[in-house]
């Protein structure tokens, strides 16, 4: 009979490790309860580990976001923070996040707080992810707020997910369109160049400022592509800095077709994180202090600014909002009634929910129009070529004849 390897959770939440012999894992689950127990991993002694392999590759906030949903179902089973921190931080399954996994374990182990030791780590937990698990910490509920912030993150990654799907469609047709162009100044045009210019045939100035840079971009073809390979770097590098991104996003605002979105998904983003905090206990102001970082990527970072420090002196946050126009006037309008009758995260979910389903039906129209006009435009480009070259072939017989 094989024997195996397992770890199990006690009724008084503690982790415990033994091994057992067992047929097979339904006989080993069934073997480890009668013991008492709650199973949690079994593995047969002497069977091949596979480790997560990462190849020096950052942890993703999918990743995360199952660390935050598997610690919240483990304290759920009455298991200790450090213990179960320990666990995870042993398990392959974690993959690229188990080295700031034991990190995080060591810390609790030393006796710091769980938030001040996600605190450490920056680039996977946010501000207000550390003021969310402070404040269930404080509270007694740090299980109900892990479980929380996991379904809301999922929410928001599920979100994302459907906005890429939305642009990745257009994206392609803008890209194989560029493509199509760029092969046709290239290689096809190329090719009538000689001829026309050999019968002196009349080129018209559409066709003579295509050819120009069809001519311009073979005799400079490697600075064309060390140009494009730069431009990628710095799109790159300035997605990087917050206050480049702020303004870009300022600057894309201003176009009515994203202005309207950009605007729902600053409400939603908004609304959901603000109504999150207030859930779990954090009180406004610091709530706004926290989340303000995250609503200036969105633009309009001076106006997120000035929301914080009316409120910190004492103002109501529907005025201030109504007076630095950072959110749309009716989520202002229905967050004034939230405040009055005293259920704002409530209010804030609801308002989060419908500017979510509004930017989901935005997106959607903008990819009924670009992914068509991205196409015409391209055809008329291109159709306006042959006939420039036809023209001027017809001229070419017309002299001959």
């Amino acid at each position: 009979m094989p024997e195996f390897q397992y770890t199990a959770l006690s009724q008084t939440g503690e982790i415990v490790t033994g091994s057992i012999e067992a047929d097979s894992r339904d006989d080993l689950t069934r073997r480890i309860e009668y013991l008492g127990l709650i199973p949690i991993e079994g593995e047969r002694r002497g069977a091949p580990v596979i480790s997560g392999v990462s190849f020096g590759a950052r942890a993703s906030a999918e990743d995360v976001t199952i660390m935050i949903a598997d610690l919240a179902l483990l304290l759920k089973t009455g298991a200790r923070i450090h213990d179960a921190l320990d666990l995870m931080s042993k398990d392959a399954s974690a993959g690229r996040l188990r080295p700031t996994l034991s990190k995080v374990a060591a810390a609790v182990a030393s006796g710091d707080s769980f938030a001040d030791a996600l605190a450490r780590h920056p680039a996977f937990f946010a501000p207000m992810y550390v003021a969310l698990c402070r404040a269930g910490e404080s509270s007694g509920s740090l299980d109900t707020v892990l479980e929380t912030l996991a379904a809301e993150r999922q929410r928001a990654e599920a979100l994302r997910r459907r906005l890429l799907d939305a642009l990745r469609y257009p994206a392609f047709i803008l890209a194989a369109a560029g493509m199509v162009l760029l092969f046709f100044l290239i290689a096809v045009l190329p090719q009538f160049e000689s001829v026309l210019r050999d019968f002196n045939a009349r080129i018209d100035p559409v066709l003579a400022l295509f050819l120009s840079i069809s001519a311009g971009l073979r005799a400079h073809l490697n600075i064309v592509a060390l140009a494009t390979a730069a431009l990628i770097a710095l799109v790159w590098w300035a997605s990087t800095r917050r206050e480049l991104r702020s303004a870009f996003v300022d600057a894309l605002g201003r176009i009515p077709l994203f202005g309207r979105v950009l605007e729902y998904r600053r409400a939603a983003l908004f609304c959901r994180n603000l109504g999150l905090l207030l859930t779990s206990g954090v009180g406004l102001a610091p709530a706004l202090r926290i989340i303000v970082d995250i609503m200036a990527s969105t633009g309009k970072s001076d106006a997120w600014t000035r929301t914080v420090d009316f409120v910190r002196h004492g103002g109501k946050l529907s005025q201030a909002l109504m007076e630095t126009g950072a959110l749309p006037q009716m989520a202002v309008r229905t967050l004034r009634l939230g405040e009055e009758s005293g259920r704002l995260p409530m209010v804030l979910g609801r308002i989060a929910d419908f500017y979510e389903a509004k930017l989901q039906r935005s997106l959607d129209r903008i990819v009924a129009v670009v992914g068509p006009a991205s196409i015409i435009a391209i055809a008329l480009v291109v159709g306006g070529l042959i006939v420039s070259v036809m023209t001027a072939l017809l001229s070419v017989n017309q002299l001959a004849g």
